[in-house]
């Protein structure tokens, strides 16, 4: 069996040394020479394995003044760099779901105004927990107002790994034309504290998603609740210089 990298060698016996607390939550680590003698390690590798760790949520590196213990437990964190409009309508990784119920539901008044939808509109729902890679904690409680029509996409193969709008597309032969995103915050449903392994309370990053298809109606809306310190949400944007076409001068 090969071994691990060394920087995978030195992250993990740091990160057993915080949780053991022979590193205690707010102190310093050796200096990167220090650690780097330790461990005899170039000062490449040895920051390779410090930013497994930052990114962690375990330490906190500043030049000049050395990497603090921020936390004794690696967080749960997703990162979510968006660059085209395909990457928006979904997380990166593995995404596993796991259902907490199914029903045909009506839109009340305080659902028509959260999803913008007219009041009694008929909806097949899910409520779901969403889990990346193999993770045992939930990331987020994920609920799709879809369609009646469209109920059947339960049966669909992998409908517990790839995103449900795409299983719509391609069992219903529905097209995603567009695709609406909003960004607000409120505290975790009452009914879904326990399942997702939070105190009451807990306020969440929600993510709405409303897919519009060729006929420019919404097929399906979903809500995506995200305990605090759950999940980062980033955008790239890149300024695309136009093409310019040289003309010959007139002699």
């Amino acid at each position: 069996m090969k071994s691990l990298p060394l920087h995978l060698q030195i992250s993990n016996d740091i990160r057993q040394k915080i949780l053991d607390g022979i590193y205690p939550l707010g102190t310093r680590l050796p200096t990167e020479e220090e650690l780097c003698i330790t461990y005899k390690a170039s000062r490449p590798t040895l920051r390779q394995a410090l930013t497994t760790l930052s990114q962690e949520g375990l330490i906190m590196r500043r030049p000049r003044t050395g990497s603090t213990v921020l936390a004794t437990q690696p967080q749960t964190v997703l990162s979510h760099s968006v660059h085209t409009v395909n990457e928006l309508l979904d997380y990166p990784g593995t995404m596993v779901r796991e259902i907490l119920d199914m029903s045909y539901i009506k839109a009340d008044q305080a659902l028509a105004d959260q999803i913008h939808c007219p009041v009694h509109m008929g909806w097949f729902r899910i409520v779901s927990l969403r889990f990346q890679n193999q993770s045992t904690v939930p990331l987020c409680l994920t609920t799709y107002y879809i369609l009646p029509k469209y109920a059947g996409v339960v049966k669909h193969k992998k409908h517990l790994t790839i995103p449900i709008s795409e299983q719509i597309v391609e069992m219903f032969d529905e097209v995603i034309q567009r695709a609406k995103v909003e960004i607000y915050s409120e505290q975790v449903p009452k009914e879904y504290i326990k399942p997702l392994l939070v105190k009451e309370h807990t306020s969440a990053l929600v993510v709405m998603r409303s897919y519009i298809g060729i006929d420019q109606e919404v097929f399906q809306v979903t809500t995506s609740h995200h305990p605090d310190e759950r999940y980062r949400y980033s955008f790239e944007l890149i300024r695309e210089q136009k093409n310019i076409t040289a003309r010959p001068k007139k002699s």
